[in-house]
């Protein structure tokens, strides 16, 4: 396994060359997020067992890849008042039976002392999978697809959890309707990270 390390992008948490810089991607985009910060890089055996744990069924594998991102957290970590899922739409969490994400942020929670609220972000529309579309059509995909509730996430310092972060557009998002309903900041954690590498040979 390829854990991330510093330099990264301030922004996105892609390997750049030098500290302190952004990549070229959030030097042509305004990302709105405090930071996205992964525990390791989207390689297998890891990608195969996160793979697993989305595709296969293998839900019991949410324990062992949250303690991954428990290792890693005292590299990236920040202020938490809120750690939320990335939400499914309800049709695609029936199908699979269970959100990973949540799945993650339950394991992260009791590990790490943080507090949650699994209802307080939601899909508002059903979107293709992010992984059948290419960069741009990502964040096409995503645009207001997630709508938050302002009674809880109004003034928190949120933490978005999701598995695989590949060009942050569901992050993101996600972050600009927390922002709307008055959250603070909003900052994002995954297991991994899909690197300039994965990018180039379409492993991820």
């Amino acid at each position: 396994m390829v854990w991330l390390r510093e330099p990264l992008c301030q922004k996105c948490g892609r390997p750049v060359s030098r500290p302190g810089q952004r990549c070229y991607a959030c030097r042509q985009q305004v990302l709105p997020l405090q930071q996205i910060r992964a525990a390791a890089a989207y390689r297998d055996p890891l990608g195969r067992a996160i793979r697993r744990m989305k595709y296969n069924g293998t839900s019991a594998l949410a324990e062992p890849l949250a303690a991954l991102m428990v290792v890693a957290w005292p590299r990236w970590q920040t202020a938490v008042d809120l750690a939320l899922p990335i939400p499914l739409h309800p049709e695609r969490e029936r199908k699979r039976g269970y959100n990973q994400s949540a799945l993650l942020v339950q394991q992260l929670c009791q590990a790490l002392q943080w507090t949650t609220a699994m209802g307080a972000l939601w899909r508002t529309r059903h979107t293709r999978p992010q992984v059948e579309l290419s960069g741009r059509d990502r964040q096409q995909n995503v645009v207001d697809a997630f709508q938050a509730d302002p009674a809880v996430v109004a003034g928190k310092t949120i933490l978005l959890v999701d598995d695989v972060c590949t060009t942050g557009a569901t992050m993101a998002a996600a972050a600009q309707a927390l922002l709307a309903a008055g959250a603070r900041s909003v900052s994002g954690y995954c297991i991994a990270r899909v690197t300039q590498e994965e990018d180039r040979t379409g492993r991820a």
